[in-house]
């Protein structure tokens, strides 16, 4: 029996280009088809574009909320190559011209926010009870919003070893946890517990019961059996065999026959009774034989000039079944062939069991599922992206790299997503050229991570709508979103933004926020004017020449805490700053921690300002003994290691061997400028006091390493022309000492104990005025440490007998 087939549908680029013609007739062709080409990057997306516009034209320029989201993709792109006449459609809610990426019950599209409002609405944290976007399921399932959230302690692919060891007693542990790491997602720890309350929950999922757990149970167990432990692989509840259960039917897992037994209806092409494949527009159920004959599965074949169902789409054209001839290679990870191989173009064609095997990779030596196999062996995706074999070239602008999507690379992809994020109705506001230039410069990869942040996708909206102006002011107002900092950075970097302090700033809106917490208005303001007069005049007269410090910036947030709870303790308390007594403020000390002492200076500048009585003091904190130093030998042990280590970061080799060996701050550290390193000829130098520091080897070896290699972790914005030795991760700023500080207690090494025990040693062997020279210590200090430098042995043996803790 022949069927009879349709007359084949134009093609879905030529119906739009059609429709084009009759809205807009001043637009190309060529504009049109490059719009279809940005917006609907695969074929399917292309018909259902051409099936909406044939059905109702008017989708372009009424901006009704209705039909496929790749209507709004098409009319940005549209607009932004000129056109006149195409209107953005708005969401039915708020009416915004936001991407609609949502579809209500009525049929009708709204936004993101509008869609996350509604669900937050229907939802509630368990923790706070706020209405908020849900972010995890608790082990009871209860919903719990991202603040609240706190993954667990533990390893949870241990755990699950532990578990399955405790059903199968006599498997080899190491086999059960190879098997268990086959199945854990990277990067995401919260799934592996989901798994791991599951099967706590019910055992009984390792001794025949899988076919009840999650897809991820089951392929637990799948790679259990196949590693030959010991537990019960489920039946399909359906037929009773021993399948692979990769489909739900009945709050059960099961085989795919059953699933497709029980997903069979009568087809509305041939009337049998089959599982259903595809439906039309319409709702009529297709199977898979009838749907290679549907009026857009059909073309006229360009060998045999017939027509007939689609083989292969090729660059000269349609292909038929019988024409096309699918690509047998020899499979390049097995040997095995010739077989149906994917990748084929890409010179390691591989075959269906291969695409899902796990292999060690010669890159990184991990086990992961293998993405392309060179002489030397295999390669996971992430080492195989960075292999040159996998490149090519981008269609779009012809740079040969690893291609992000559709054949284009990931600067064309973050430029075009920057573009639509900063653009309402196709066009972008005029102040918001400056913003599009900073964040498509720098590592695209980087960058396009930033932009899939949610916190990102905040900023540029509210840029996009105009509620936020990119000033430091219209910044201010997001806070405290995080990703502010980054786009602030990159933006003072490339000088369209001023540079201020940003600590001091951030000191001081810290400072009214916090100052809230004082319940009488009176003495709120009176803690605002002793912050303002006391602390931060002096740190503005001091940010004139150098920004404020970290430290600096503690020490005052420390002073003004400690005021306001002060101050709350009075009013708890049945009195108030102005009747306060000597015995209120002994009983305030007495009755807590230390850091009350920190008042001190608040109530000192209350005295003399006279807000308080005269005789009314907290005395000062007694001081803590001295920082017990690094042994001797302990510290030239770890200068060696990281003279020699080469697997040790050199950021953290140098750093350290800074704080070991030249008694730096890691202050002084983190703010060092390439130009501190000096390189004339063999001869290396560092600039840490007035003369030069001549390094020695190998230390000077790692200072021109340094330079070279130096690089931030900026995510926007170019940090090629860091004037930093250590690059920190905002753009054109320096790696903060207290992020140094954790890189080195990694190593075992302390700044406080290490430069102790490094200033206690050279000031036994030079004198105050060297060590001023070129340490860039102050004479004081030099002097101070001059003078006990000769009983320094005596001095550090006396410190080890102290009971102090580790600095």
């Amino acid at each position: 029996m022949t069927t009879e087939l349709p007359v084949p549908l134009p093609e879905p680029d030529d119906t739009v280009v059609s429709v084009m013609a009759s809205i807009e007739p001043d637009l190309t062709e060529e504009v049109v088809r490059q719009a279809v080409a940005e917006a609907a990057v695969s074929r399917s997306k292309r018909r259902r574009l051409a099936r909406a516009l044939t059905e109702d034209p008017d989708l372009l320029v009424s901006g009704r909320p209705e039909g496929p989201a790749v209507i709004g993709d098409f009319i940005r792109a549209l607009l932004a190559h000129g056109s006149r006449r195409a209107v953005l459609p708005r969401c039915a809610e708020c009416g915004s011209a936001k991407k609609l990426t949502s579809l209500r019950a009525d049929g009708r599209r709204i936004c993101q926010p509008c869609h996350h409002k509604n669900r937050a609405a229907s939802l509630s944290c368990v923790e706070c009870s706020r209405p908020a976007r849900i972010y995890r399921r608790t082990r009871t399932g209860e919903a719990i919003c991202r603040d609240c959230w706190r993954l667990p302690d533990g390893d949870p692919v241990a755990m699950i070893s532990a578990a399955v060891t405790t059903v199968a007693q006599d498997a080899d542990p190491m086999a059960v946890r190879r098997a268990v790491e086959s199945v854990a997602p990277v990067g995401n720890v919260y799934l592996m517990f989901r798994l791991l309350w599951e099967i706590e929950d019910t055992p009984s999922l390792l001794t025949g019961e899988g076919a009840t757990g999650s897809a991820r149970a089951a392929r637990l167990i799948t790679a259990l059996t196949g590693a030959g432990v010991a537990v019960t692989a489920p039946a399909c509840h359906g037929c009773g065999e021993i399948r692979p259960l990769s489909y739900v039917l009945d709050d059960r897992r099961c085989c795919l026959t059953c699933y497709r037994k029980s997903n069979s209806a009568p087809c509305g092409h041939c009337g049998k009774e089959r599982a259903i494949a595809t439906r039309r527009p319409d709702g009529t159920p297709l199977c898979s034989g009838c749907l290679r004959h549907e009026a857009d599965r059909v073309v006229t074949c360009v060998l045999c000039d017939r027509v007939r169902p689609v083989g292969r789409r090729t660059k000269d054209g349609a292909l038929c079944r019988a024409c096309f001839r699918p690509t047998l290679r020899t499979c390049s990870f097995c040997g095995k062939g010739p077989r149906r191989c994917y990748r084929a173009a890409t010179g390691m064609p591989r075959c269906d069991t291969c695409s899902r095997a796990r292999r060690t990779c010669i890159g990184c030596g991990k086990d992961k599922y293998a993405a392309a196999r060179t002489e030397d062996g295999h390669l996971c995706e992430t080492c195989w992206q960075k292999n040159p074999i996998s490149f090519n070239p981008c269609r779009l602008c012809g740079t040969v790299e690893y291609l992000h999507s559709y054949g284009r690379c990931h600067s064309c992809v973050r430029d075009q997503q920057v573009r639509q994020a900063l653009s309402r109705d196709g066009i972008m506001r005029p102040g918001l050229q400056p913003v599009h230039d900073v964040l498509v410069v720098g590592g695209a990869k980087a960058g396009l991570s930033w932009l899939e942040r949610p916190s990102a996708r905040t900023i540029l909206d509210a840029l996009a709508d105009g509620t936020c102006l990119p000033t430091h002011e219209g910044l201010d107002t997001l806070l405290p979103n995080k990703s502010v900092a980054f786009l602030r950075a990159a933006l003072v970097t490339a000088e369209v933004l001023p540079a201020r302090d940003e600590r001091f700033t951030a000191l001081e809106q810290w400072i009214i926020s916090a100052t809230e917490a004082v319940p009488d208005d009176g003495e709120r303001k009176l803690v605002r004017r002793f912050a303002t007069w006391h602390h931060l005049r002096r740190l503005r007269r001091k940010a004139a020449k150098r920004p404020v410090t970290s430290p600096q910036a503690t020490a005052v947030r420390a002073s003004v805490r400690a005021a306001v709870a002060l101050l709350v303790w009075l009013r708890e308390h049945g009195t108030d700053l102005q009747h306060c007594t000597k015995a209120h403020l002994d009983e305030w000390i007495d009755g807590g921690s230390t850091t009350r002492y920190d008042a001190r200076g608040f109530v000192e500048w209350c005295r003399k300002n006279g807000h308080i009585g005269k005789d009314l003091e907290i005395p000062a904190r007694e001081k803590l003994s001295p920082v017990r130093p690094t042994d001797e030998d302990e510290r030239w042990e770890v200068s060696r290691r990281l003279m020699h280590d080469a697997d040790l970061a050199i950021e953290d080799r140098f750093a350290g061997l800074l704080v070991l060996l030249y008694a730096q701050p890691l202050t002084v550290v983190s703010q060092l400028p390439v130009t501190a390193v000096i390189v004339e000829g063999a001869r290396t130098s560092l600039i840490l006091g007035d003369t030069p520091l001549l390094l020695p080897d190998p230390v000077d070896k790692l200072a021109r390493q340094l330079v070279a290699r130096r690089r931030g972790h900026a995510t926007i914005g170019t940090t090629a022309d860091s004037p930093w030795l250590f690059p920190g991760a905002l753009t054109g700023q320096p790696l903060s000492s207290y992020h140094l500080g954790k890189r080195l207690k990694r190593l075992a090494i302390y700044s406080r104990p290490g430069r102790t025990s490094a200033l206690m040693n050279l000031s036994a062997q030079l004198p105050a005025a060297i060590l001023v020279e070129l340490l860039g210590i102050s004479p004081e200090t030099a002097t101070a440490w001059t003078q006990e430098g000769g009983h320094w042995a005596r001095y550090a043996a006396e410190l080890q007998e102290r009971p102090h803790p580790r600095g």
